[in-house]
């Protein structure tokens, strides 16, 4: 049995190569993840990213026709909202560095609100109220909306995400 025993303990005391080799891979790793253990974006990062989506989605809007007659106001906002919704989904994905998070937090909030708010009032259209009263309406809940998030923008330096 001390034979046996003495075998085994040569055996585990001699050294190896592949335990030393797995630990430098364990410690590359290690330092490897610490390095890219901040998923945040740069300020130039999140500016780029940010505005080409803004961009894009500006485009997409103007594409929008106009409504030339009161029944085609329903079918305006509604195209819009497909825009909007996919762009404020895209800039969520963007995680703003923390010196510029808490101004990039309420440029989103500010956008969540005017598309909940337009998404109110088009369902109102939808449901039969009366166009131009509708549009009215929108447009002066709209407004605070609006300028307190192109306010966020502009602090942000973003633009191309500023609500015309």
């Amino acid at each position: 049995m001390s034979v046996r025993r003495n075998s085994i303990r040569r055996r585990m005391s001699r050294r190896h190569p592949l335990p030393a080799a797995l630990l430098l891979l364990l410690a590359l790793t290690v330092v490897a993840l610490s390095a890219c253990g901040s998923d945040r974006l740069s300020d130039n990062q999140l500016r780029s990213q940010a505005s080409a989506i803004c961009a894009r989605t500006a485009q997409a809007i103007d594409n929008v026709p106009v409504p030339n007659t009161p029944d085609q106001g329903g079918r305006f906002l509604r195209r819009g909202l497909l825009q909007l919704g996919p762009q404020l989904t895209r800039l969520r994905a963007l995680r703003a560095p923390t010196d510029l998070d808490p101004e990039y937090q309420q440029a989103l909030t500010s956008a969540n609100r005017e598309l909940a708010t337009i998404s109110t009032y088009e369902e109102r259209i939808r449901g039969g109220a009366d166009v131009i009263d509708t549009f009215r309406a929108l447009e002066t809940t709209l407004t605070p909306i609006v300028e307190n998030e192109n306010r966020a923008w502009t602090d942000l330096e973003l633009p191309a995400c500023l609500r015309r």
